[in-house]
């Protein structure tokens, strides 16, 4: 993998590109944010692994590990990177773009449709923004407070509530800001769903 690394940094940032210059015409009303979320459905370690894995690209790889790395996630993702880095050294853009489109864009709507690529608070803006009012500048985002904090420096609880458009929605317990965050979001999803 190390002699790939180049390759890697390459095909990681024409990705990025290729990709949100795709969905920057294909979704020209969408948030910043939302638009973000979108990107990083595609341009993530699990989605590179599962088209490396789809292609078959792990049984091109010449490897000299015994402990045969090329089967980690993280491992069939630079695989993917490096393979678009060297297509585009070789072939140029266009390519890239392509290989793009017939292997990463038809998974959007997948993504989007189930949203296990995201976690709870990511889900949770998104169905916010899909809420939002139009005619509005910026959309609305949930937003969240800390009500309290309880216990001892070292077992400290944060209970946090979650509010969307002045509306608490729910609210969550953690051990840190974050926890407390993501619980409160998972709570709020639940209510949505139910």
């Amino acid at each position: 993998s190390g002699h790939n690394q180049t390759l890697e940094f390459l095909g990681d940032t024409i990705l990025q590109f290729i990709t949100s210059e795709y969905l920057f015409k294909h979704f020209p009303d969408h948030h910043e944010g939302h638009l973000t979320l979108l990107r990083s459905s595609l341009v993530n370690n699990k989605t590179q692994a599962i088209i490396c894995d789809d292609l078959g690209m792990t049984e091109y790889v010449i490897n000299n590990d015994p402990k045969n790395e090329k089967n980690k996630v993280k491992d069939k993702a630079d695989i993917l990177e490096a393979f678009i880095g060297a297509l585009y050294v070789d072939q140029g853009l266009d390519p890239c773009i392509v290989f793009c489109q017939v292997c990463f864009y038809p998974r959007l709507k997948e993504f989007i449709m189930n949203q296990e690529w995201n976690d709870a608070k990511s889900q949770l803006q998104q169905c916010c923004l899909t809420l939002r009012d139009p005619s509005d500048g910026e959309p609305d985002i949930p937003i969240y407070k800390v009500l309290q904090c309880t216990g001892p420096t070292n077992t400290r609880k944060y209970h946090v509530a979650v509010y969307f458009r002045g509306e608490r929605l729910a609210t969550g317990v953690g051990h840190s800001i974050q926890q407390g965050e993501m619980e409160a979001a998972t709570n709020a999803l639940k209510d949505k769903s139910g």
